[in-house]
């Protein structure tokens, strides 16, 4: 079988992920944050790239509809390739047994999708970004629904924003539970908070997958509890590994 090299490219509300597959294998990778005045500098990564070898299929996927047509542009005029919408056909990629199908992120559609072709079912997707999602799946492939928490980086800034006296404070796992400065009461306070209510709600959603759900980790900050006995399977790139089975 001939190999096709080809750019996944995941818009989120953060940063925007972008991945060189060669057939199903990952060459490369490399993010820009999702800004409109970040997309003139796609040169530098999408060229190097091109170069190599030529690209063949590029696919995208975005939860930031203005910066869509902005990257779309960018991979047509470097490339000379049309990419792929996920957008277009997500409610027709697996069942989505929920009210309102088309309003599940497509993000989350391509993680659930990559889920039940990666890994064993039941499963929980677990998504530590931007927010933290939570994704259900069925042992038949079905998403059943899931869960939106705020991120951990976003309960810390709203907690820090809030206290004029305190210097700014890094998202890392903390010395102690019961630490004994403000800072690394702080960092123990939404590191563990963050790890109890994944814990809990894994806990609570496992009866409704219906069996021993997997967990599956993934987003850009789920390398920081990754140590922590939550995941039975952690991929970080989870969303541009489902962008490239799709």
């Amino acid at each position: 079988m001939s190999s096709t090299r080809l750019l996944a490219v995941d818009i989120g509300s953060s940063s925007s992920d972008i991945a060189l597959f060669d057939h199903s294998r990952l060459l490369k990778h490399g993010f820009l944050p999702s800004t409109p005045s970040t997309y003139d500098r796609l040169g530098p990564v999408l060229d190097p790239w091109q170069a190599e070898s030529r690209l063949e299929q590029a696919i995208l996927a975005s939860v930031v509809p203005p910066l869509t047509p902005l990257m779309v542009n960018q991979i047509e005029n470097r490339l000379g390739l049309t990419p792929i919408l996920v957008e277009d056909f997500k409610t027709r990629l697996l069942p989505l047994r929920v009210d309102y199908p088309e309003s599940v992120g497509v993000d989350r559609v391509v993680n659930c999708y990559a889920a039940i072709h990666l890994f064993e079912l039941p499963a929980i997707v677990v998504s530590l970004g931007t927010a933290t999602t939570f994704e259900v799946l069925s042992a038949a492939g079905e998403y059943l629904g899931g869960a939106i928490a705020p991120g951990v980086k976003i309960a810390l800034q709203a907690l820090t924003s809030r206290a004029a006296l305190l210097p700014e404070i890094h998202l890392e796992k903390p010395g102690e539970l019961v630490a004994a400065n403000s800072i690394e009461q702080i960092q123990s306070g939404v590191y563990y908070g963050a790890l109890a209510m994944i814990e809990g709600m894994v806990r609570r959603m496992q009866p409704r997958a219906g069996g021993r759900a997997r967990v599956i980790g993934t987003g850009g900050i789920s390398g920081l509890f990754a140590g922590e006995h939550l995941f039975d399977h952690h991929e970080p790139m989870l969303t541009l590994k489902g962008l490239e089975l799709i």
